[in-house]
């Protein structure tokens, strides 16, 4: 493995080099047997931030001033960006410490982005970004009702799955916009316009550039917020919700998005003509608000305060373009409703789900319990029911009248006794990690038990709500290598030792044309065992690899298979990542031809390999005509054997002659019995 020097490599529109900012270079991988040498430790630097820094080339390899370089993730969203100078570096301090992903545009060039890049705090990382041609994307966003253009409309473009790089552009007063060098097919469009309702996402892509988007005059609602004496409540939160149709059998109310509590966030509903959420703002001083970008339709105006029993409008008509103006809400004051949760040895329960319903609102409002099992309510008033709802247990419930009191207190208590595993999770220098996922589950449990929780900034994690032990425990986290637990008969004072988890990434040609090779299975054997194949600018990476002894395997069905063996031991920095030297794949050859049986009927059924002795794992099977096709074959003079139950085994008249990439036709084996194919 080459540890200096500079990690060169081509990306879906170019190639990418990173500047040699590794450890000295050491043993080379061979074809054979390599090792991946590193030095034990790791630096740590002080502070949150890390530095980012590098340089941006253009298509001809020449550094490219002027490049807009966007960097997104964990520590900000949207993308922001700076530009390289003239030389074509770019210097970015400061930068949160988190995951995040890289790119470069400059006009119509652009790069594909280098994700899952973690930035340590106090780091230091050296990138280089080469950039190619991407593609263009054009449009028009016109008026829904009149068809007239749109000026002004912010149009915005997200790539990538998850959407975490994105640019913008205004329509212009034929209402079109056009956007240069994009990357990728994994973009959304996302339309915006004063007095519109929002629209998208629409996906676009290299085959569809040219979309027109379509906007709905949107509706206002405004009103104000009062209190049971007519005074203005400021602060309160007032929610529009439309109508709409329940989906059949979703257990579901039609607010929720079924994954955690809360109302769906305003996006665009496929499929439906309304939202159920559609816009919230908060009230001023005066306890004015004014919900805006509406869709026509039917609607329902909530607000809540903390210190207040939530409240509805009566329900409220709007049309495209419309406003109503005249919505009040009247408040009235609710108490506190503090309460806890035990089991049945009278201990608190951490992390349980508790449930509030009142008959007057709609959705019942949730929370979790403290470490001590302690949870509570504001804003409650009327005849409410309380339910603590444990995981897989029976709920407990009880029914509490609420009036004019300031505080009501609570208990609920679970019929099982429940436990809580407590522990830390390190790296091998001592240091507690952040952000590991712990997953424990019950393997004696009567029924199946799975938890997950993330540790703290120290390293500490606290998983609540589990039966009686043993517990098999999975470790994970980007940046390390993950650790398991199995059989763990305690509660409190689990320590676990992430150790370094490494990326690996490599380069498959073809030995031939040099020409980057994909769809090659690639599988990585030793102490864990990952498969990949590789893209198609012939890369491949395998991340989270333990240090230790790996057998590698090529393996594509037109060239010959290549194995090695690979030593990885822990490098200076884990977070970078280290480069196996090219793999060269020697093309095979393409055998076609026919087995014929002692009478020269052909042989369904049969199979067919070379190599002497025949490698019949690599055999393929006759067709009904007795034809075959073998793909991958050794170039030089081949003899084929092919053999069946019932008509024995025999090898080719004579050798055929491979040549790489080409394909060798009329080759036939005679078996030496007869196949009855009535029988």
């Amino acid at each position: 493995m080459r540890l200096a020097g500079a990690i060169t490599g081509l990306l879906v529109l170019g190639t990418f080099v990173i500047p040699g900012t590794y450890a000295p270079n050491e043993d080379a991988l061979s074809y054979r047997s390599a090792s991946v040498r590193g030095v034990t430790g790791r630096s740590r630097a002080p502070g949150g931030s890390a530095t980012v820094a590098g340089r941006v080339f253009g298509p001809d390899g020449a550094p490219l001033g002027g490049a807009e370089v966007s960097l997104a993730g964990s520590g900000f969203w949207p993308a922001r960006s700076v530009r390289s100078g003239a030389d074509g570096r770019f210097h970015w301090p400061g930068v949160p410490a988190g995951i995040y992903e890289l790119r470069a545009t400059h006009g119509v060039l652009g790069s594909s982005p280098l994700e899952g890049l973690i930035l340590d705090p106090g780091a230091r990382r050296v990138f280089g970004l080469r950039l190619g041609e991407g593609w263009d994307l054009s449009g028009r966003v016109v008026d829904a009702s009149t068809g007239r253009p749109i000026r002004g409309a912010s149009v915005n473009v997200a790539t990538g799955i998850l959407g975490a790089y994105s640019r913008a552009v205004q329509s212009d007063a034929e209402g079109r916009f056009a956007l240069a060098g994009i990357v990728g097919d994994d973009t959304s469009l996302y339309v915006e316009a004063d007095g519109y309702v929002a629209s998208g996402p629409h996906a676009a892509s290299s085959d569809e550039s040219e979309i027109d988007v379509r906007l709905e005059p949107a509706a206002t609602v405004e009103g104000w917020v009062v209190d049971g004496q007519g005074q203005p409540i400021q602060g309160a939160v007032v929610r529009a919700y439309g109508r709409t149709e329940k989906v059949p059998g979703s257990p579901f109310a039609p607010d929720s998005l079924g994954v955690t509590a809360g109302p769906v966030p305003a996006i665009s509903a496929a499929g439906s003509r309304q939202l159920a959420f559609a816009d919230q703002v908060f009230t001023g001083s005066d306890g004015t608000f004014r919900l805006s970008r509406l869709r026509s339709g039917p609607y329902t105006a909530i607000a809540t305060h903390e210190a207040y029993a939530p409240s509805e409008s009566k329900e409220i008509d709007v049309r495209p373009g419309s406003t109503v103006s005249d919505v009040q809400i009247v408040m009235f004051r609710g108490a506190e409703l503090r309460g806890r949760v035990r089991d049945a040895r009278g201990d608190g329960l951490e992390g349980i789900p508790v449930e509030l319903r009142l008959p007057t609102e709609r959705l019942p409002r949730m929370t979790v319990t403290s470490d001590d099992g302690t949870f509570a309510f504001r804003g409650v008033r009327g005849e409410v029911t309380v339910t603590a709802i444990p995981y897989d247990l029976p709920p407990a419930s009880q029914r509490v009248s609420i009036g004019d009191k300031r505080r009501a207190e609570v208990e609920l208590v679970l019929s099982s006794s429940l436990q809580t595993l407590r522990g830390r999770v390190f790296d091998e220098d001592g240091f507690g990690v952040e952000g590991a996922l712990i997953t424990v589950t019950s393997p004696g449990a009567a029924a199946s038990i799975r938890r997950s929780a993330k540790s703290a900034s120290d390293g500490t994690f606290a998983v609540p709500a589990l039966p009686e032990p043993p517990y098999d425990l999975q470790i994970e986290h980007p940046a390390y290598s993950a650790a398991r637990l199995d059989e763990v008969e305690v509660t409190n004072g689990i320590s676990v030792v992430l150790t370094a988890g490494l990326t690996l990434q490599g380069l498959v040609l073809d030995d031939w044309s040099a020409e980057p090779l994909s769809g090659v299975r690639v599988k990585l054997e030793g102490a864990t065992t990952l498969a990949t194949e590789t893209a198609r600018n012939g890369w491949f990476v395998f991340r989270q690899a333990p240090v230790g002894i790996y057998d590698l395997t090529f393996v594509h069905p037109d060239y010959e298979p290549q194995y090695q063996r690979i030593e990885v031991e822990r490098p200076l920095y884990v977070d970078r990542p280290q480069e196996l030297a090219a793999v060269r794949l020697l093309p095979g050859g393409t055998v076609e031809g026919e087995v014929l049986d002692a009478y020269g009927e052909p042989v369904p059924g049969a199979e067919v390999t070379w190599k002497d002795p025949p490698d019949w794992k690599k055999a393929v099977s006759t067709d009904s005509r007795g034809q075959f096709r073998l793909r991958g074959v050794t170039p030089g003079s081949v003899w084929i054997t092919a053999r069946h139950p019932d008509t024995g085994e025999s090898e080719s008249s004579a050798p055929v002659l491979v040549r790489p990439h080409e394909i060798s036709p009329g080759a036939y084996v005679r078996l030496p019995g007869r196949l009855d194919l009535d029988e």
